[in-house]
This record gives C-alpha cells, structure tokens and sequence, in this order.
C-alpha cells in the first residue's frame, strides 16, 4: 500500500489527549496499553533477577542478606509469571491481531476489554504496593503452610494483587472465545480460521477455566491468613 493510500486518521492519530487513551474501547489502543504496562512490569522482574544473580557470583553474601535474596527471588517470579508471561500475548497480540484476522471491526465487548486492562493495572499497583512495603519471602507459588501461618512479609497485598489481576486473564479469554464464535466475516469458517487463532482460542478457554482454580486458592491464603 502506498502513502497515498494510507487512512489520513487511525487508531493512533485520531485523538492524542491522554483521555482518549484510558477511555478508549479500540481494541488496538488496549493492546498498546497492555504492552506498555507489560514492559514496565517486565523491567521490574529484570531488575530483581540481575540483583539476586549479582548474589550468586559469589558463594558470601556480597550484595543482599539471605532474607532480601529469597524476596527478591519471590518478586522475580511473581511479576514474571503472573504481571508478564500470563498475560503478555493474549492481551497484546490477541487483542491487537485476532478482530483484524477474523475480519471483525472491535472484540465482542470492548467496553470490557477496556476494565480487563483497568483490573490489570489494580493488581499490579497492589503488587508494586507489597513490594513497596517489604516484599514478599514465600515463592511465587506461596507454598503453604508458610505463606499462610508463619511468613512475616507482604503476602495478603501479593495474593490480593494476584487475585484481582487473575479477572483480567479470564475477562481477556472470555472476549477472545466470544469474538472468534460471533464475529468472524462472512465465509470465515472454523476450519479456515488461521492458526494464530486457533491458538489464541484454545489458550481462552484454558484462561477461563484454569485462572479461577488459582485465584480461589490465592483467596484461601489470604482468608487463612
């Protein structure tokens, strides 16, 4: 396509207030909000890696004591797993991709779509808070019974944190397995949908089914807490 054919207004210049940007419902906008908050949180896992590997060159405790080492390992692996790997391609390239590769206009529920990121972005201010206010010393699988008898640190801000960014996965798989029932065009049939959405919908249904099982456990935690 050539410049001169490009659409004069799209999803990037059509308005440039920051409004425009947290109100959106443009499923494309969203992805590009997920994937700025998804870098931030990668950074924060990077960072807690580097550290607690600066620790290991060495057999003496040269840079953390043993405490800080096992909450900065904890951070690593919770913003990782749960604020990184989780979401990252679902919520970027599948709501990005999967409307334009069906031929659909926006996801099923956009106004949705836009509270998926909204609770995101609240689990991991609870988790930055936690963070913030001592970490967490359990394994990012909060093994029991430590992280619900005897652990010291932040552990019911990390689970609440965990718990409300869990709602955003099952709300993104929902939208996603919704879109790809009722909105593909004309002449899209299953057997021709492209891969890329066949996979985006069967990792949908996992997320739906799958992310209530670890948000109810993370919810004992805290309630045994």
């Amino acid at each position: 396509m050539s410049a001169a054919e490009l659409p004069q207004r799209h999803y990037l210049n059509a308005n440039y207030n920051i409004w425009s940007w947290l109100l959106t419902t443009d499923h494309k906008r969203i992805a590009i909000l997920y994937m700025i908050s998804l870098t931030f949180f990668f950074f924060v896992g990077g960072a807690a890696a580097i550290l607690f590997r600066l620790e290991l060159l060495t057999p003496e405790g040269d840079v953390v004591i043993s405490e800080t080492y096992n909450r900065l390992f904890t951070l690593h692996g919770v913003v990782m797993v749960f604020f990184f790997l989780i979401p990252s391609i679902p919520a970027v390239l599948g709501n990005f991709l999967v409307p334009i590769m069906i031929g659909a206009r926006d996801m099923a529920f956009p106004r949705i779509n836009l509270l998926s990121w909204y609770l995101f972005m609240t689990g991991g201010i609870l988790a930055i808070a936690a963070i913030v206010g001592g970490g967490v010393d359990t394994g990012w699988t909060f093994y029991t019974p430590y992280s619900t008898t005897y652990a010291n640190s932040q552990v019911m801000a990390m689970a609440l944190g965990i718990f409300v960014a869990g709602f955003s996965s099952i709300l993104t798989g929902l939208n996603i397995i919704v879109t790809t029932h009722t909105m593909r065009a004309p002449g899209m049939t299953w057997f021709r949908l492209p891969l890329f959405v066949w996979s985006h919908y069967a990792t949908s249904i996992i997320m739906v089914l799958g992310t209530p099982v670890l948000a109810i456990s993370l919810m004992l935690i805290d309630l045994e807490r």
